[in-house]
């Protein structure tokens, strides 16, 4: 047999050894290993000492007013004043996952701005002057034809 503890997947064999869930034909073929390797067979004993401590742990006994102080801390809590409560939602802990989205906005943005320059370049100011003098220069072209056909509609025949 293959040692588990050197393969990912088999160490699923020493927790069920351990807890008692592995089959009767895998057992014998895994006793038959741990005699022969120190690592699996220490192994087994530290699970075995941790399923003891856990059988022999009891947890302490809940007193008899114990239902009765946690509804009386829950109805102190109901019963702050509303300042108070928001106190208590301004703490660190309370925005604390609101701190990764704050950083991801952050880079996003600063990105933004690098990437993207706050005026325009010279090249862009050349550009622009240019198309809009050309502008000008279209309009009062227009605007001087408008004016010679006033004068040729206003002088008489």
């Amino acid at each position: 047999m293959k040692c588990p503890l050197l393969s990912d997947q088999t160490a699923d064999v020493l927790l069920d050894y351990s807890a008692g869930r592995l089959e009767p034909s895998r057992v014998v073929s895994f006793e038959t290993h741990m005699e022969s390797c120190d690592r699996c067979m220490t192994f087994r004993m530290q699970q075995a000492d941790l399923w003891k401590a856990l059988d022999t742990w009891e947890p302490e006994p809940v007193s008899m007013n114990f239902n009765r102080t946690l509804w009386q801390k829950i109805d102190q809590v109901a019963a702050s004043p509303w300042y108070i409560k928001l106190a208590d939602s301004m703490r660190f802990g309370a925005w604390k996952p609101a701190f990764p989205l704050a950083a991801a906005a952050l880079v996003i943005a600063a990105g933004f701005v690098f990437d993207h320059p706050a005026g325009p370049t010279r090249n862009q100011v050349a550009t622009i002057s240019v198309v809009s003098e050309a502008d000008q220069v279209e309009n009062t072209l227009e605007e001087v034809q408008l004016l010679r056909q006033f004068d040729a509609a206003s002088k008489p025949m």
